[in-house]
């Protein structure tokens, strides 16, 4: 259609406001709270507009443009009374970076003589330069406020993990409230209270963590002024570029664009406009890469155990010695683990300098078990994410959303929210709960159990339980019913077994899977090297018939296995009970270019936008370094060899798995009446553990810390924080107390990043008490 805007006839699309028609021409037309991702709410005014036949002033962003219309949006009136509204806002805002005729002065007076962290001037706002509402004032030309000027003296909010919220500067333009309804599904914010009373946040004066916010971080991302910042970046100010890239926290590998300043990774945020893009990034992406890159505990120099001790040496020292200890150990002796998070070129590189430098067949990573293997041959399967959202039906399997996996449970929810039947199987409660239709928690204990009664239900017509009668229901009366499975399945004692069943549940009924694995490149891995399973690894290490472990980005052992060397080259310093003889530092993301796997097998290319600190450099920099430290001058290993090694299309190769002897599971009884479940956290990155150096991950899912119901710990006796004493049949340990009621009662949760069983089987049943101190 065809309409006239500022005597300019323009073309707009069928349904689209006056607003987005005017911005769609270069026409601008100032606005706060309308945003591109979000319905039309026409809270601010400012984007009122004249038009013919229509009285008074209707406000563009949430009227719609019609064949022939005539609208005027910069007359002097208009001009008027959107300076009248303007100052009306400012009166409850603090205007010294808005209006104070010394503004531009100021920032360079913003220091202090004084040798303590005071800021002198009144250029603080963290969104100075980058805030919405002064591109606004400075437009319409306000230098002062005519009204009353009333400042809220609200203490500014610093107790939830990721972001500070002064509402102080908030504008009430409900945006962050309406990306979390509308876009995200969450509705954990809302505008509460009415009047001079009014603020925003979660209800009842609760915490985010307390209202399961999930710290996707959409909030922040559309938030016009300074009311919401991160934490991380509160005062790194304007970002002078963005770049394409992707996030590789787990499988689903998100599109990203990485803010940068000064050579430096500050933030990172969701394709699109940064301020405009709600986008579907879970906590980890949003929150902690520029925290990890940047994080002061950085491996930065090469270290050498000597027999006093250890101590730093030159790079150039550090290969040399490598190269000697490789030399003097038998390929045959030699075994790698490798983290499932490298790139694509890392693992070609590791693959050529095993094979034909080092002579070994044997490679692995800590994470390659049999319960996982079972669990990556099932997620194969995995239909495209986007057709989650088409299906007839759903049923989650022990899928804990919360913090990751993200663009999975927005789909669940989006698809529950049209109508479409969602089940929800498992132990925690997650940001899908609330949609779903059903929330089955199996019998503790007997989780195997549980889903070979559904398969017995739908071979021999069994009954079953209500539960089993609904869920058999469900898969025989949809035609598409998708399983969305979570990794945390892997982690249990009887996971092969489960994993089994449900494929043959899925064979029966037509049911499609998807099953996104947490770690970004493992199917890269598997499609490069030719792995061994770690329990195969592990047991030749045990056995001494290993002499050296040359570890990259990986984390397999707490303390040091009976070999005779270990070689660690990583980003983070490993545990100092690995005793690992040399240290090299390696760059990360953001400091190399490379690719993943991706879902589909078709590589996802990044490119690096920061440079290594200290004397950090590339995982094929440095294999390259050793090479040519031992003499080895046939073997090409320039970056254009290796990327060569890399295949257009990939194709994963599982290891053998080596079947472990299983413990018998028990259920809880009146001795042991609680049933813990250890997972490996998910939230993790090479060698570290995301909760160990992010202090925000830290606070919604802090590692080696008991998880527990607070009904459960008030029948206890225990507060936030106790130490407490978790009893086995046969084994005691001490943990620290943490509250959470995204787990159900009865169940307690042990997060940790490191191997081996604490308890002997997983779930296992325990009795808790509160240690005397």
């Amino acid at each position: 259609m065809r309409l006239v805007i500022d005597n300019r006839e323009i073309e707009a699309k069928e349904g689209q406001t006056v607003l987005e028609a005017a911005e769609r021409s270069d026409i601008y037309i100032p606005h706060l709270c309308s945003h591109p991702e979000l319905t039309s709410y026409g809270g601010c005014r400012l984007c009122i507009v004249e038009i013919d036949d229509i009285r008074g002033y209707p406000t563009s962003c949430t009227t719609k443009a019609q064949p022939g219309m005539v609208v005027r949006t910069q007359s002097d009136i208009l001009r008027d009374m959107r300076r009248e509204i303007l100052q009306l806002i400012l009166s409850e805002h603090p205007s010294g970076c808005l209006l104070c005729s010394e503004k531009e002065e100021c920032a360079g007076a913003m220091e202090t003589i004084r040798k303590v962290g005071v800021t002198t001037g009144c250029r603080w706002c963290p969104k100075d330069e980058d805030c919405e509402l002064q591109r606004v004032v400075h437009h319409l030309e306000i230098e002062e406020i005519n009204f009353p000027i009333s400042y809220q003296d609200l203490e500014v909010e610093k107790y939830d993990p990721f972001f500070d919220r002064d509402y102080n500067l908030c504008i009430y333009c409900a945006r962050c409230v309406r990306i979390c309804e509308e876009h995200r599904k969450s509705f954990v914010l809302a505008l509460n209270e009415r009047g001079k009373q009014a603020f925003v946040g979660p209800g009842f004066h609760k915490t985010h963590i307390e209202a399961d916010c999930e710290f996707c971080g959409a909030c922040v991302s559309v938030c016009p002024t300074g009311a919401l910042s991160e934490k991380n970046r509160k005062w790194s100010g304007v970002p002078s570029s963005y770049s394409s890239s992707i996030c590789p926290f787990c499988s689903l590998n998100c599109e990203i664009q990485i803010a940068t300043k000064n050579g430096c990774v500050i933030g990172t945020f969701p394709p699109g406009d940064p301020h405009e893009s709600g986008g579907e990034l879970c906590v980890k992406g949003r929150f902690c890469l520029a925290e990890m890159v940047n994080h002061p505990d950085r491996l930065l120099e090469p270290r050498f155990r000597f027999p006093s001790g250890y101590g730093i040496v030159s790079y150039e020292d550090a290969v040399t010695k490598a190269a000697q200890i490789l030399q003097a150990v038998p390929g045959k002796r030699v075994a790698f683990y490798l983290s499932p998070n490298l790139s694509l070129e890392d693992y070609a590189a590791v693959k050529l300098f095993a094979g034909q430098v080092i002579n070994t067949p044997y490679l692995t990573s800590s994470v390659l078990d049999e319960n996982l293997i079972s669990f990556l041959k099932l997620s194969q399967q995995s239909i495209p994410l986007q057709d989650i959202e088409e299906s007839g039906a759903i049923i989650s399997i022990l899928l804990r959303g919360n913090y990751a996996y993200a663009p999975v449970t927005l789909r669940i929810k989006r698809a529950a929210e049209r109508g479409v039947p969602y089940y929800q199987v498992g132990w925690t409660r997650d940001s899908t709960s609330r949609f779903a239709n059903r929330n089955i928690i199996p019998t503790p204990g007997r989780e195997k159990q549980f889903f070979k009664k559904i398969l017995q239900a739908l071979e021999k017509r069994i009954p079953g339980s209500k539960e089993t009668r609904d869920l058999v229901s469900l898969l025989n009366s949809q035609s598409s019913v998708t399983l969305v499975l979570g990794p945390e399945i892997a982690d249990l004692g009887d996971a092969k077994d489960i994993l089994q069943t449900i494929e043959k549940i899925a064979g029966l009924t037509g049911a499609k899977v998807f099953a996104p694995n947490p770690y970004g490149n493992l199917s890269g891995l598997l499609s490069i090297v030719e792995t061994r399973s770690c329990e195969s690894i592990d047991q030749l290490a045990a056995e001494e018939k290993i002499d050296l472990l040359y570890i990259i980005g990986d984390a397999p052992f707490a303390k040091k296995p009976p070999v005779d060397f270990i070689i660690h080259q990583g980003s983070f310093p490993p545990p100092d009970e690995l005793k690992a003889d040399l240290h090299l530092p390696a760059a990360t993301w953001g400091e190399i270019s490379g690719s993943y796997a991706g879902s589909r097998g078709q590589p996802k290319k990044f490119k690096a936008v920061a440079k290594p600190p200290g004397l950090a450099a590339s995982n094929q920099q440095v294999l390259a370094d050793i090479v040519s430290a031992m003499g080895e001058k046939e073997i090409k290993f320039t970056q254009k060899d290796i990327s060569a090694r890399v295949p257009g299309t990939l194709t994963v190769k599982f290891p053998e798995a080596k079947t472990r002897k299983k413990a018998v599971l028990t259920a809880p009884d009146s001795f042991f009446p609680y049933l813990l479940i250890r997972e490996k956290t998910p939230h993790a990155f090479h060698n570290a553990g995301l909760s160990k150096i992010i202090a925000g991950m830290d606070a919604i899912l802090p590692e080696e810390t008991i998880l527990l119901h607070p009904s459960d710990a008030a029948k206890l006796g225990l507060k936030n924080g106790d130490p407490v004493v978790v009893e086995s049949a046969d084994s005691k340990r001490e943990y620290p107390l943490r509250l959470q009621d995204i787990l159900s009662p009865g169940f307690v949760l042990l997060l940790s990043h490191s191997r081996g069983p604490a308890f002997k089987t997983n779930p296992c049943p325990v009795q808790l008490r509160r240690k005397h101190v």
